[in-house]
Protein backbone atom coordinates (compact mmCIF):
# COMPACT_ATOMS: atom_id res chain seq x y z
CA UNK A 1 0.00 0.00 0.00
CA UNK A 2 2.90 2.51 0.67
CA UNK A 3 4.48 1.85 -2.93
CA UNK A 4 0.73 2.38 -4.30
CA UNK A 5 0.51 5.68 -2.25
CA UNK A 6 4.11 6.92 -3.06
CA UNK A 7 4.08 6.06 -6.83
CA UNK A 8 0.63 8.00 -7.06
CA UNK A 9 1.63 11.09 -5.32
CA UNK A 10 5.03 11.25 -7.24
CA UNK A 11 2.76 11.07 -10.39
CA UNK A 12 0.49 13.94 -9.11
CA UNK A 13 3.62 16.09 -8.01
CA UNK A 14 5.14 15.38 -11.86
CA UNK A 15 1.95 16.34 -12.84
CA UNK A 16 1.54 19.43 -11.31
CA UNK A 17 5.44 20.62 -11.62
CA UNK A 18 5.22 19.75 -15.23
CA UNK A 19 1.84 21.23 -15.56
CA UNK A 20 -0.13 18.50 -17.09
CA UNK A 21 -3.61 18.42 -16.88
CA UNK A 22 -3.77 15.44 -14.83
CA UNK A 23 -4.47 13.63 -11.74
CA UNK A 24 -4.22 9.99 -10.42
CA UNK A 25 -6.40 8.96 -8.09
CA UNK A 26 -6.17 5.43 -6.06
CA UNK A 27 -9.40 5.30 -4.61
CA UNK A 28 -10.84 4.07 -7.65
CA UNK A 29 -14.13 5.90 -6.56
CA UNK A 30 -15.58 6.29 -10.64
CA UNK A 31 -17.91 7.96 -11.43
CA UNK A 32 -18.88 6.62 -14.72
CA UNK A 33 -20.76 3.34 -13.68
CA UNK A 34 -18.78 1.59 -16.69
CA UNK A 35 -15.23 1.85 -15.27
CA UNK A 36 -17.04 0.72 -11.97
CA UNK A 37 -18.62 -2.23 -13.66
CA UNK A 38 -15.00 -2.69 -15.78
CA UNK A 39 -13.44 -2.79 -12.49
CA UNK A 40 -15.16 -5.08 -10.72
CA UNK A 41 -15.19 -7.43 -13.94
CA UNK A 42 -10.86 -6.78 -13.68
CA UNK A 43 -11.11 -7.61 -10.17
CA UNK A 44 -13.40 -11.11 -10.43
CA UNK A 45 -10.59 -12.08 -12.97
CA UNK A 46 -7.47 -11.57 -11.18
CA UNK A 47 -5.39 -14.62 -10.89
CA UNK A 48 -2.98 -15.75 -7.70
CA UNK A 49 -0.97 -12.09 -9.24
CA UNK A 50 -3.85 -10.19 -8.22
CA UNK A 51 -4.09 -9.45 -12.02
CA UNK A 52 -5.85 -11.16 -14.72
CA UNK A 53 -3.54 -12.53 -17.84
CA UNK A 54 -4.66 -10.93 -20.96
CA UNK A 55 -6.14 -14.42 -22.50
CA UNK A 56 -8.98 -14.52 -19.66
CA UNK A 57 -9.82 -10.32 -20.72
CA UNK A 58 -10.90 -12.37 -23.88
CA UNK A 59 -13.23 -9.81 -26.38
CA UNK A 60 -16.10 -11.98 -25.43
CA UNK A 61 -15.65 -10.99 -22.06
CA UNK A 62 -14.89 -7.38 -22.52
CA UNK A 63 -17.89 -7.61 -25.20
CA UNK A 64 -19.50 -4.54 -23.49
CA UNK A 65 -16.27 -2.58 -23.09
CA UNK A 66 -15.10 -2.72 -26.33
CA UNK A 67 -15.40 0.52 -27.71
CA UNK A 68 -14.13 2.50 -25.01
CA UNK A 69 -11.25 0.56 -24.40
CA UNK A 70 -6.95 0.56 -24.99
CA UNK A 71 -4.41 -1.90 -24.11
CA UNK A 72 -1.25 -0.57 -24.19
CA UNK A 73 2.34 -3.24 -24.09
CA UNK A 74 5.21 -2.11 -22.59
CA UNK A 75 8.20 -2.78 -24.72
CA UNK A 76 12.00 -2.56 -23.31
CA UNK A 77 14.98 -2.55 -25.02
CA UNK A 78 18.54 -4.12 -24.37
CA UNK A 79 19.40 -0.38 -23.62
CA UNK A 80 16.19 -0.31 -20.44
CA UNK A 81 14.60 2.31 -23.04
CA UNK A 82 10.93 1.54 -22.98
CA UNK A 83 8.47 2.41 -25.87
CA UNK A 84 4.53 1.57 -25.49
CA UNK A 85 3.10 0.10 -28.57
CA UNK A 86 -1.09 0.48 -29.00
CA UNK A 87 -2.23 -3.33 -29.23
CA UNK A 88 -6.00 -2.41 -29.74
CA UNK A 89 -7.74 0.69 -29.43
CA UNK A 90 -11.78 0.78 -29.39
CA UNK A 91 -13.76 2.99 -31.65
CA UNK A 92 -14.81 5.65 -28.99
CA UNK A 93 -11.42 6.01 -28.27
CA UNK A 94 -9.96 6.27 -31.54
CA UNK A 95 -12.89 9.15 -32.19
CA UNK A 96 -11.49 11.60 -29.65
CA UNK A 97 -7.76 9.85 -30.36
CA UNK A 98 -7.08 9.01 -33.75
CA UNK A 99 -6.87 5.21 -33.83
CA UNK A 100 -3.34 4.18 -32.66
CA UNK A 101 -4.10 0.60 -32.82
CA UNK A 102 -0.53 -0.62 -33.74
CA UNK A 103 1.62 2.36 -33.31
CA UNK A 104 4.00 3.72 -30.45
CA UNK A 105 2.87 6.03 -28.29
CA UNK A 106 6.01 8.30 -28.76
CA UNK A 107 5.12 8.07 -32.55
CA UNK A 108 1.44 8.31 -32.24
CA UNK A 109 0.75 11.30 -29.64
CA UNK A 110 2.96 15.05 -29.96
CA UNK A 111 5.78 14.91 -28.58
CA UNK A 112 5.07 17.26 -25.28
CA UNK A 113 2.52 14.64 -24.06
CA UNK A 114 4.63 11.41 -24.46
CA UNK A 115 6.01 11.79 -20.96
CA UNK A 116 2.49 12.22 -19.72
CA UNK A 117 1.36 9.00 -21.25
CA UNK A 118 4.26 7.43 -20.65
CA UNK A 119 4.29 8.30 -17.27
CA UNK A 120 0.54 7.05 -16.45
CA UNK A 121 1.17 3.66 -17.84
CA UNK A 122 4.45 3.50 -15.99
CA UNK A 123 2.63 4.05 -12.80
CA UNK A 124 -0.32 1.75 -13.59
CA UNK A 125 2.58 -0.87 -14.02
CA UNK A 126 4.88 -0.44 -11.24
CA UNK A 127 1.70 -0.39 -8.47
CA UNK A 128 0.47 -3.54 -10.46
CA UNK A 129 -3.41 -2.68 -9.77
CA UNK A 130 -6.15 -0.52 -10.97
CA UNK A 131 -5.59 3.33 -11.11
CA UNK A 132 -8.43 6.21 -11.86
CA UNK A 133 -7.41 8.90 -13.67
CA UNK A 134 -8.98 12.03 -14.33
CA UNK A 135 -6.98 14.36 -16.86
CA UNK A 136 -8.11 16.87 -19.70
CA UNK A 137 -8.29 15.85 -23.36
CA UNK A 138 -5.00 17.69 -24.68
CA UNK A 139 -3.51 15.03 -27.22
CA UNK A 140 -5.45 16.28 -30.31
CA UNK A 141 -6.31 19.92 -28.96
CA UNK A 142 -10.07 18.97 -27.78
CA UNK A 143 -9.27 20.90 -24.57
CA UNK A 144 -13.04 21.17 -23.79
CA UNK A 145 -13.06 17.51 -23.22
CA UNK A 146 -12.28 16.29 -19.50
CA UNK A 147 -11.91 12.65 -18.91
CA UNK A 148 -12.39 9.67 -16.17
CA UNK A 149 -9.99 6.95 -16.95
CA UNK A 150 -9.52 3.08 -15.86
CA UNK A 151 -6.09 1.76 -16.05
CA UNK A 152 -4.74 -1.64 -14.83
CA UNK A 153 -2.07 -3.95 -15.62
CA UNK A 154 -2.62 -7.48 -17.30
CA UNK A 155 -0.29 -10.15 -17.90
CA UNK A 156 0.93 -10.91 -21.53
CA UNK A 157 1.29 -14.33 -22.86
CA UNK A 158 4.85 -14.71 -21.42
CA UNK A 159 3.97 -13.91 -17.99
CA UNK A 160 4.58 -10.87 -17.39
CA UNK A 161 3.02 -7.63 -15.80
CA UNK A 162 3.43 -5.71 -19.39
CA UNK A 163 0.09 -4.62 -20.96
CA UNK A 164 -2.54 -1.62 -19.46
CA UNK A 165 -6.09 -2.25 -20.13
CA UNK A 166 -7.73 1.00 -20.26
CA UNK A 167 -11.00 2.72 -20.42
CA UNK A 168 -12.25 6.23 -20.64
CA UNK A 169 -15.12 8.42 -20.77
CA UNK A 170 -15.30 11.79 -21.91
CA UNK A 171 -17.57 14.83 -20.86
CA UNK A 172 -17.53 18.58 -22.01
CA UNK A 173 -20.00 19.36 -19.53
CA UNK A 174 -17.09 20.49 -17.13
CA UNK A 175 -13.85 22.38 -17.52
CA UNK A 176 -10.29 21.05 -16.70
CA UNK A 177 -10.14 23.69 -13.59
CA UNK A 178 -13.42 22.55 -11.91
CA UNK A 179 -12.76 18.81 -12.05
CA UNK A 180 -8.88 19.76 -11.04
CA UNK A 181 -9.83 21.96 -8.11
CA UNK A 182 -12.52 19.15 -7.08
CA UNK A 183 -9.91 16.49 -7.56
CA UNK A 184 -6.99 18.12 -5.31
CA UNK A 185 -9.34 18.37 -3.01
CA UNK A 186 -10.68 15.03 -2.43
CA UNK A 187 -7.04 13.86 -2.85
CA UNK A 188 -5.68 16.50 -0.05
CA UNK A 189 -3.38 18.44 -2.53
CA UNK A 190 -4.32 21.59 -1.79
Amino acid sequence: MESLIGSVAEYNAHATRDGWHSLCDPSLAFNHPDLARLLELWRSEAGEDGVPHRRVMSPRLLKSFLRDIAIYERLVGEDGHRRYRVRLMGTAFAQILGDMTGKFVDEAVPAEFVARWHAALDVTLAVGTALRFLGREDTNQMTFLTGEFFSAPLIADDGRKSLVLSAARYSGKRPWEDVDAEARRTLGLE
